[in-house]
């Protein structure tokens, strides 16, 4: 590992990083101790410096959870759902992870560089591209919630099987927007459901139903 001036040593890590480190470590441990009391409890003692048994894990305090930062996670899932639609094109076309595609939003996204670079990871897609507004000839579409996303494909894809693939997942989108649209039309469920749920069936709705127009039209380029 080389340090910044390149001469093959490594840097030491810095006392702020390394106790915050073994500090998540240690909450890792306390949580899984109930499944694995043994191996947990033989890391613990490793991880800092214990005083016998009053310092056990199995005594320890339960970790405190935070507040969190919702607009983080929301992120993230984005960046996760994302790598799940890219993996599922790859799975259904036989192309090697090995082998980079290019992705890029049609529109607006609130990838960060950070979790692009996830992304990237995940699924080897190099750098997101920039929005391309439209869906081009020899690509293909994934959805990360309501966010279209375009696929560039290798040279010589099956238009047929793009348009086979789209038919499919636009049914199963009209099947689903029924369901939903049966639970908001119901008086009963309407009214006693909370608040928080029937907020979620209707994002459900209006993503279906933004899902269903981009395929809508992606179809009519395609035939």
């Amino acid at each position: 590992m080389k340090n910044a001036d390149g001469d093959g040593v490594a840097e030491p890590i810095d006392r702020k990083t390394y106790d915050a480190a073994i500090s998540v470590f240690e909450d890792v441990m306390k949580l899984l101790h109930p499944f694995m009391p043994f191996l947990t409890e033989e890391l613990w003692s490793h991880l800092n410096e214990r005083k016998g048994p009053k310092d056990a894990l199995i005594i320890a305090p339960w970790p405190k959870s935070g507040a969190g930062d919702a607009k983080l996670e929301a992120e993230m899932q984005h960046a996760f759902d994302l790598v799940t639609g890219i993996r599922g094109i790859r799975n259904e076309r036989g192309l090697s992870p090995k082998e980079t595609l290019t992705v890029g939003p049609t529109g607006a996204t609130f990838l960060t560089g950070a979790t692009a670079s996830l992304v990237d990871k995940l699924s080897n897609t190099g750098a997101i591209a920039p929005a391309y507004g439209s869906i081009p000839t020899g690509a293909t579409a994934v959805f990360s919630g309501s966010t279209e996303y375009v696929v560039l494909l290798p040279t010589g894809q099956d238009a047929d099987v793009e348009v086979k693939k789209a038919e499919e997942e636009l049914n199963y989108l009209r099947g689903f927007l029924t369901s939903v649209d049966k639970k908001l039309s119901n008086e009963r469920f309407v009214s006693g459901a909370p608040a928080q749920v029937l907020e979620n069936e209707r994002k459900k709705k209006a993503d279906a139903e933004q899902k269903i127009k981009a395929l809508e039209e992606r179809l009519a380029v395609l035939k």
